[in-house]
């Protein structure tokens, strides 16, 4: 289940990274005005600091998975020895 909710939400990274870009392309193509551009370029940053934040806890979460099994038979060991 874990597994599951690491790729989705590696998955959501890539595609909202993918979206910011085009969002960039946009402002670049001079086709909004000055309010809309500075709206997005406000949104876009905001969103480029969660996907980094997102990004961030995900991988961490697949580090802490990727110990459990080693965490879980530790424990066990240390159980039946006392």
């Amino acid at each position: 289940m874990v597994d599951i909710i690491i790729r989705s939400a590696l998955d959501i990274v890539g595609r909202t990274e993918r979206l910011i870009e085009a969002m960039k392309r946009l402002l670049q193509s001079k086709g909004l005005d000055e309010v809309e551009v500075y709206e997005l370029d406000y949104e876009i940053e905001r969103l480029g600091d969660m996907v980094f934040n997102m990004d961030e806890a995900v991988r961490s979460l697949a580090r802490t998975v990727e110990g459990w099994p080693q965490q879980v038979l530790a424990h066990e060991i240390r159980r039946t020895l006392h």
